[in-house]
């Protein structure tokens, strides 16, 4: 249903630019450096050319059906654009104006006519007040079309469904910097026609989608969301933060995108009931994606803990604690195997039990060290979670500790003393989740835990 939404054979930019501070520019241009090989028609009545395209008068000029139409134009001429969109039989518009529904009646009424038109010939909107879209594999990005970094085009796994441009483009930026590559992800806005029922559905449908994400302010179609949900968590997880829980944060959603407030108790039980994995900030939603991009799935609540100083290890036990997470103390072969290997190559006083402490070991051997007691350790947990000082830049070290990974299919979490971003990417891409604290990686394993007791 949602196809050619993110995968257009064409696009019309209307109110297409020459001038680099217009947002019909910079979305033009972004495309064209993107390399998006689908056909760009501009549309301007004021301009012959641009950027080397023809440029149309009005959409009805244009030679071709179009797949979706770029509205970047001033909230007052939206209608009479919706209006001609709908004449031309566009299949969808992405109405980037705010100024509608959240402003009030009048607003309201003005959002109620577009959907009316658009519902006439069968044109849906994405919006208003939105970003729009970004499909990585079709270059495509309405987004962030700015944004220079060498991974944004290479597409992955993670979908994400945003009701505001700030969340979204936090999510794009910091998830790339922690190494996720994304699926689909789309700025919602208001929902005044396509709702984030309908992109849950498409995304659990879809082959390229594995992890479903959302942060959103209110319902519009509150029982097919969760419908949706349901049929979806059992083969994908759903992450969702949901804000607006607060009197406070409530107002500020109505007067952000005009949603309506509900009540959090009885939606996070409907949630819970439907298989959604609620996070609390937008920050615990990025770690829990970042834990879901793991190939493997806890099949226990029982976590080892490798460390090479102490303090570390009583943090990460406390935090298993408190998300009900089991430290096995490791049986007695298994602690002498790791004893006498660490007493062996110089470690002084090491500390086998679970978390194991690896105190201090020879520099010169740590990579042979950590690799060898990974290897020990995981034939009696279900979890591992490694926490080191060793520089984590090397590509061919974190290769050989995804292969000891790859031969138990357990996961393995990793917080590194300095957690650089190239650290991070490296082992997040290789499926290792990487966090800056030990309690956040805790928490996103306890997320992976509950998912696969719930699936």
């Amino acid at each position: 249903m949602l196809e050619r939404l993110f995968n257009p054979a064409n696009v019309a930019i209307i109110g297409a630019s020459t001038n680099p501070m217009k947002s019909g520019s910079r979305f033009l241009k972004g495309l064209i450096d993107a390399k998006y090989e689908g056909r760009l028609y501009p549309v301007n009545p004021k301009t012959e050319k641009i950027m080397n395209l023809e440029s149309y008068k009005s959409i009805q000029d244009v030679p071709e059906e179009i797949d979706l139409a770029i509205l970047a134009i001033p909230n007052s001429a939206t209608l009479a654009a919706i209006t001609e969109c709908a004449k031309k039989k566009v299949k969808f518009v992405i109405v980037h104006a705010a100024g509608f529904g959240e402003t009030g009646p009048e607003g309201r009424e003005i959002q109620a006519k577009m959907v009316a038109v658009a519902r006439s010939s069968g044109m849906r909107i994405v919006g208003p007040n939105c970003m729009g879209i970004y499909n990585p594999e079709a270059r495509f990005d309405t987004i962030m079309p700015y944004l220079n970094d060498p991974e944004k085009n290479e597409s992955g796994t993670v979908a994400f469904v945003g009701q505001s441009g700030w969340g979204t483009e936090t999510v794009i930026q910091e998830g790339l910097n922690r190494g996720l590559n994304f699926s689909k992800v789309i700025s919602m806005g208001n929902q005044c026609d396509l709702t984030i029922a309908e992109y849950f559905e498409y995304l659990g449908a879809d082959p390229k989608t594995g992890i479903i994400s959302s942060y959103m302010e209110g319902l519009v179609d509150g029982r097919r969301l969760i419908q949706a949900a349901k049929e979806i968590s059992s083969k994908k997880p759903i992450i969702v933060w949901k804000s607006g829980q607060t009197q406070s944060g409530a107002k500020a959603a109505a007067s952000h995108t005009g949603s309506l407030a509900s009540s959090d108790p009885i939606l996070q039980a409907a949630f819970k009931q439907a298989g959604i994995i609620s996070a609390d900030s937008i920050l615990e939603l990025l770690d829990f994606l970042v834990a879901f991009n793991s190939p493997y799935l806890p099949q226990g609540r029982r976590i080892g803990i490798l460390v090479e100083a102490g303090g570390g290890a009583v943090a990460a036990a406390d935090a298993c604690e408190k998300e009900g997470l089991i430290l096995p103390r490791f049986s007695n072969g298994i602690r002498a195997e790791i004893t006498g290997y660490l007493l062996k190559v110089g470690a002084p006083k090491p500390a086998a039990g679970n978390p194991v402490d690896l105190v201090w070991p020879p520099y010169g051997e740590t990579p042979e060290i950590i690799q060898k007691c990974l290897e020990i350790m995981f034939s009696e947990i279900d979890t591992l979670l490694w926490m080191t000082y060793f520089p984590l830049a090397d590509e061919k070290f974190a290769a050989s500790v995804a292969e000891i990974r790859d031969k138990v299919k357990k996961p393995l979490f990793v917080v590194p003393a300095n957690p650089l971003s190239q650290a991070l990417r490296i082992y997040a891409r290789r499926g290792m989740p990487t966090f800056t604290r030990p309690e956040h990686a805790v928490k996103a394993i306890s997320a992976l835990v509950r998912f696969v007791e719930m699936s």
